[in-house]
């Protein structure tokens, strides 16, 4: 075994460019795939220490009221918790858990902190444990708070964990006192991010009784464990019983519960709650769209390996020749050859676990990860599970079918120096691996073109408002407590650099919910998009006014809205025009109509606020100068801008936490995951062509050696320089047509299925053609540059070196 081992290694030496060809080629691929193949495992794991954790389940809801698709939303009204107990239903540990906001002092400022409250069960239900003091305790007291380490350490600086019991904290101008301290949150933890934890019926729990009794609002979560002999199924049935049986069922608005469900119910077990909600559905996609892309990029790295290992062994037609002549049995050259590929591959497989490893960070990063989800720290062993059985596929793939052709060579003519060659079946099916590699490049460039284009699309589509040089200032606390924001707003009206200013309950193209309210006028009744505003916010934004003014509405006065063109349709007028002085009938709760008059006073073009995947609501936008949580900044220099801003603020803010940002980034940001999705693909389809390459290397330079006679025999026949390239050029011509033929197609299909997805997605000329058309081009100069540099060389033989 030792002699074989050192005869392997140096026939691999004796290759030596391809033995490094072919483990770089596989060790990218490789790598490609382990990463998504970590940040897959990771996503998919549970909170680690959660007891039983298939037992654990969250009661999900997902309601149905008339016109409104809703989807599932991982989490429920907390009646739902008392709801469950009443009922003696077989589940224990029963338990509700929530986030508020109450406000405290960081750094002299006021800002809200991120308080978990929960019910006490909730601590052994998910084995969450304190690293100093009584968690389970701190959750009965009525006075008492547990802190994380980061707040410790933002409230009281660096000191001893222990020094921290004991002392206090404001919430919301109350006092409460620290009895544990929290270890940094696992991100797998199936709870909210989270500053402190108190007791759901604790002083620090600043949800009001409505927001604790509704049914129908989506305020927390609700857990409990199963008993034996109890299946998840059964949740879902107990919950609804529950629900229509408790008396605030009956006052839901009648059409949503009359002979239909207004709402749907299910028991979700803790280990699919990372697959489940749409967040998390759409982040499933990028990375089964990202593994898709790996699994053609392996797939195109194993062909080029057969590519090798084929020209490699019928190099060595000699020496199997001279190998046999000696004794060497057929299961002694198969077992060289199975060596020499199985070294090629191990090593190739560190290698793509060493660089895998080191850019797990990078790549947790790039996909929006926390630094603190272990993804390689230690390497999952399903990881090491799959490179192994990955790495004796590939190895049995690459090894057994070239070398069946191998050894049915005679070994006399190639003792006399007549070597066979491939035949004209063997090139062809070389040609056809090199054309798959060269269409899965094709197809992962087209691809990549084609999300880069609605990538581009989605940051500068027109919505109906511009959002360049325009800064978003965001205020961290209720403006009804930050004393001294009218100085502040008199003063930024004073500086040259502001041009306008105004006050929203939204942040335009970045906040995709909103407040859906039925507005009626005459006959005709529309569900509209809210948002509150102040006057100067079609200016701010550059609207298009079609008809009326935009005034600041009296604080007593009757309530007046500015709608846009959608909305103006949808409520019956004919023109702009008719419908400026128009009253509208609207003010009702979610989804409800209501009675309050709203006076249309202006009209503007057609606004879109929601996010690309979603349709076009009517938007209404109510005038009230009361200061919002978010306030928009128009000028003509953006950093002259930001610094006046900043400027005023220290002067005459008052002391909140607060967050300044150009509105084009926070539009950039609600696009993010498209982003890495793009980067992502075009990283991947950048490897593609480099091992695409590698391919066609390999090709040409098989083929010049293969036919050095005949060039020179050729060139003495007075054959030009391009006549010998044209020549050359034919081995690559079927396989470069093949794979356009087919990468193009696939990549622009594929590429039509991910703007489905997109309510606003870029035309099909720009989106699918010019990409199609841009990764054809690519491919060409791939091939190109592949095979540049031996054709310069063919163009160099010379009679005595062909003949030698």
């Amino acid at each position: 075994m030792s002699s074989l081992l050192v005869e392997a290694l140096a026939g691999l030496h004796r290759r030596g460019a391809m033995s490094f060809v072919a483990i770089g080629g596989l060790a990218i691929a490789l790598c490609a795939c382990l990463l998504v193949a970590l940040i897959a495992i990771a996503l998919a794991e549970p909170a680690p220490d959660v007891p039983d954790a298939e037992r654990v389940v969250i009661v999900d809801f997902k309601g149905n009221p008339p016109g409104f698709t809703s989807p599932w939303f991982t989490s429920s009204p907390v009646a739902f918790g008392p709801m469950l107990k009443q009922r003696q239903l077989p589940l224990d540990q029963i338990s509700r858990a929530a986030i508020v906001e109450p406000i405290s002092r960081l750094n002299g400022e006021r800002r809200p902190i991120q308080l978990l409250v929960a019910d006490p069960d909730l601590a052994p239900l998910l084995g969450m444990r304190a690293i100093e003091g009584d968690l389970a305790a701190t959750l009965r007291r009525h006075d008492a708070v547990a802190v994380t380490r980061d707040l410790a350490r933002r409230l009281w600086g660096e000191h001893p964990i222990r020094e921290v019991l004991g002392k206090t904290i404001e919430l919301d101008g109350r006092p409460a006192t620290v009895t544990a301290v929290l270890p940094d949150r696992d991100p797998r933890d199936p709870l909210w991010d989270r500053d402190a934890m108190a007791g759901f019926e604790s002083a620090a729990n600043t949800m009001d009784v409505e927001a604790r009794d509704a049914i129908f609002l989506m305020t927390g979560r609700v857990f409990a464990r199963l008993r034996p002999g109890v299946t998840v199924d059964q949740v879902g049935p107990w919950v609804r019983a529950a629900f229509q049986a408790d008396p605030r069922y009956q006052q839901l608005p009648a059409e949503w519960r009359t002979g239909r469900e207004p709402a749907y119910f299910r028991g979700l077990p803790l280990t699919r709650l990372p697959f489940e909600g749409e967040a998390r559905v759409a982040r499933w996609q990028r990375i089964g769209a990202a593994g898709a892309a790996c699994a053609l990029l392996l797939a195109m790295a194993v062909f080029n390996l057969i590519n090798l290992q084929v020209g490699a062994l019928l190099q060595r037609q000699r020496e199997t020749a001279l190998r046999r002549s000696l004794g060497a049995s057929d299961g002694q050259l198969l077992a060289l050859w199975g060596l020499e590929l199985a070294i090629v591959v191990i090593v190739a497989g560190a290698l793509a676990m060493g660089v895998a490893w080191w850019l797990a960070p990078m790549a947790g990063s790039g996909v929006g990860l926390p630094p603190s989800h272990p993804l390689a720290d230690p390497v999952p062993g399903r990881a090491w599970a799959g490179l192994a059985i990955m790495l004796g596929l590939v190895w049995l793939v690459v090894w057994l079918p070239p070398a069946g052709p191998a050894l049915r060579r005679m070994p006399a003519p190639a003792l006399q120096g007549r070597t066979a060659s491939e035949g004209p079946w063997g090139r062809r099916l070389r040609q056809a691996l090199l054309a798959l590699q060269l269409g899965g490049a094709a197809l992962l460039l087209a691809l990549c073109g084609v999300l880069a284009a609605q990538q581009w699309h989605l940051l500068h589509a027109d919505r109906g408002f511009d959002v360049r040089g325009r800064l978003w200032l965001g205020l961290k606390v209720d403006p009804d407590r930050a004393d001294g924001l009218r100085d502040f707003t008199t003063a930024l009206s004073a500086q040259p650099a502001v041009r306008h200013w105004a006050f929203s309950s939204a942040r335009p193209g970045v906040d995709n919910g909103g407040q859906m309210v039925i507005y009626r006028h005459a006959e005709h009744k529309e569900t509209m998009r809210v948002t509150t505003v102040s006057a100067g916010f079609v200016d701010t934004f550059g609207m298009r006014l079609l008809a009326g003014r935009v005034e600041p509405a009296p604080m007593d006065g009757e309530p007046r809205v500015v709608i846009d063109a959608k909305a103006a349709r949808a409520l019956g007028f004919a023109t702009p025009v008719a419908a400026v002085g128009a009253l509208l009938r609207g003010g009702g709760g979610f989804l409800q109509e209501g009675e309050a008059p709203r006076r249309v006073v202006a009209v503007v073009g057609d606004v879109k606020l929601e996010g690309a995947t979603t349709e076009a609501r009517p938007q209404v936008f109510l005038l009230d100068e009361s200061p919002q949580r978010d306030l928009m900044v128009h000028g003509d220099d953006l950093a002259a801008l930001q610094r006046a801003i900043e400027d005023v603020w220290r002067r005459h803010g008052p002391r909140i936490g607060h967050e300044i940002r150009a509105v084009d980034e926070l539009l950039a940001s609600a696009y993010a995951q498209e982003q890495r999705l793009t980067g992502l693909i075009g990283a991947i389809a950048l490897l593609a062509v480099g091992i695409a390459m590698l391919g066609g290397y390999a090709l040409i330079a098989d083929s010049l050696r293969r036919r050095r006679a005949e060039l020179v025999l050729r060139r003495l026949h007075g054959a030009s320089d391009a006549a010998i390239a044209v020549g050359l050029a034919r081995d690559f011509l079927w396989p470069v047509g093949a794979a356009l033929l087919i990468g193009l197609p696939l990549g622009a299909f594929a590429g039509s299925v991910y703007l489905r997805g997109f309510v606003d997605r870029v035309d099909p000329a720009t989106g699918l053609v010019m990409p199609a058309v841009a990764a054809a081009v690519l491919t060409l100069v791939v091939t190109g540059l592949a095979s540049a540099r031996h054709l310069r060389l063919a163009l160099r033989v010379t009679a005595a070196e062909a003949l030698a």
